[in-house]
């Protein structure tokens, strides 16, 4: 009886091994179908020293990116200029800074052309900069001997001449001569030679070197009207106070025209010494 447990037919033979030959087959699949992987290429890095490879001279440093303002043009030396006017025009930081490095290292400027040997200023900046670009010939004089032959030139009365009269004056190009004159127009006149400092284009440098040939002459002093002058002519006189000036426009504006002078004493803050500055070189007629 026990020998009949353990008999198997010829069909549940073949059933088994058909079955274990199933279960190889499953399990032997993966082999088969696996993905092989893709060979890995490793590729050589520079050295790192080319990336550590911090270059520390100004005239080395990258551009710091493109122009995105617009610039704003007058005349003026790139030998004298300082950084104040440098920032006026709208330079870029990094372009002033290299232009004072080269002129600390002793580089000067002797032709407009020049300024495209400034280390990052586009082609499109050094064409807008060159037709302002000025070199005076006082610049140039080699000795202070070559600068007194000038003084013998006759000054220039500021209030008086026109553009071509101060074409005369070494240093002062056709363009400055025109802006001189533009901008005494919008003053309304000079009362002082130092306001030339105002006019774009002129640096104290060159305002040193053109003083002997201007003068004032008190009778060509015009006095600032106070009923017609312009808000620019008030804010920009050496004389009025900006604070005193626009309270001028304020009180012209409420009041109407101004009857005199002494109709300003309606402004509490105008001290006595102003008032007689003002009464010296404004009217009101």
């Amino acid at each position: 009886m026990k020998n009949q447990y353990l008999y198997f037919s010829n069909r549940q033979i073949v059933g088994i091994v058909f079955l274990l030959f199933c279960v190889m087959v499953l399990l032997s699949l993966p082999y088969f179908f696996s993905k092989v992987p893709a060979p890995i290429t490793v590729q050589e890095l520079p050295a790192a020293e080319s990336y550590l490879n911090i270059q520390t001279d100004v005239s080395e440093l990258p551009d710091d990116g493109p122009v995105t303002k617009q610039l704003h043009l007058f005349a003026f030396n790139p030998n004298t200029i300082d950084s104040i006017g440098l920032m006026q025009i709208g330079l870029r930081p990094k372009i002033i800074q290299t232009l004072l490095h080269y002129r600390q290292k002793g580089g000067r400027f002797f032709k407009p052309e020049d300024i495209r040997k400034l280390w990052g200023l586009t082609t499109e900046e050094a064409n807008a900069l060159i037709p302002y670009i000025h070199i005076s010939d006082v610049y140039h004089a080699k000795n202070a001997n070559q600068l007194d032959k000038n003084l013998s030139l006759i000054p220039v009365e500021l209030n008086d001449a026109d553009a071509a009269a101060f074409r005369n004056i070494p240093g002062i190009t056709p363009l400055l001569a025109y802006q001189i004159v533009h901008y005494r127009d919008k003053l309304e006149g000079f009362v002082q030679p130092e306001q030339l400092l105002q006019v774009p284009g002129i640096s104290d440098s060159l305002f040193t070197a053109i003083k002997p040939y201007v003068f004032i002459t008190p009778q060509q002093m015009p006095k600032l009207n106070l009923n017609t002058a312009s808000p620019f002519a008030l804010l920009h006189h050496p004389f009025i106070p900006e604070k005193v000036a626009k309270a001028i426009l304020i009180l012209r504006q409420q009041k109407g025209h101004f009857q005199s002078v002494n109709d300003l004493q309606a402004i509490p803050f105008l001290s006595a010494e102003q008032m007689q500055q003002i009464k010296q070189f404004c009217s009101t007629q």
